[in-house]
């Protein structure tokens, strides 16, 4: 299935939109920008603004990285994002989230086996994406285990990952060449 945009090549904007793309790939520690953000550079300045976004709550984020990649696959697997969700349960197996916890999360079964920690960072995102809204206990729950910052970065993070995944809905981004879907 095609992406509903093209996907841009850098040589294909201005000078001030390859600099955004150089942003994003230095950003990402790579010379080459992804399909999904190359279907967004149709719009470079908004794109680099919420790519800048991104890369500030994955990279800079006051939330410990395992619980950081864990909230993401849990993001990811509520808008069933292929793309997100392979990449970052794969990130999340390295930072030390176990196969059981990711498995409870892809599945929506053994969620009762989650860490603490884990369970008030699933807690937070579900009710958030879910109803719209965070009940006192869990907020308090996740500013406990986080702090002001960590809580406002877990905030914002649900926000982005929201907004890529529901860009790469809307132009069905494809994965990446070779790479296979693991949700």
């Amino acid at each position: 299935m095609a992406a509903r945009v093209p996907y841009v090549a850098r040589e294909e904007l201005d000078s001030a939109g390859q600099a955004i793309y150089d942003r994003i790939a230095r950003d990402r520690n790579t010379d080459r920008v992804g399909l999904q953000f190359r279907a967004l550079l149709n719009s470079p300045e908004a794109t680099g603004y919420l790519t800048s976004m991104g890369a500030q709550l994955r990279f800079k984020s006051a939330i410990a990285e395992n619980l950081k990649e864990f909230v993401i696959c849990v993001i990811s697997r509520e808008w069933n994002s292929h793309i997100e969700w392979t990449a970052h349960a794969a990130l999340a197996a390295k930072v030390g989230v176990s196969a059981a916890s990711l498995e409870a999360v892809r599945t929506g079964k053994g969620l009762d086996k989650l860490t603490a920690d884990e369970q008030v960072m699933f807690n937070f995102a579900h009710e958030l994406l879910r109803t719209k809204q965070v009940k006192d206990d869990t907020f308090a729950a996740a500013h406990k285990l986080l702090g002001t910052r960590g809580v406002v970065d877990l905030t914002l993070s649900c926000s982005y990952y929201t907004a890529i995944c529901m860009a790469q809905l809307a132009l069905k981004s494809e994965m990446e060449p070779g790479k296979a879907s693991t949700l």
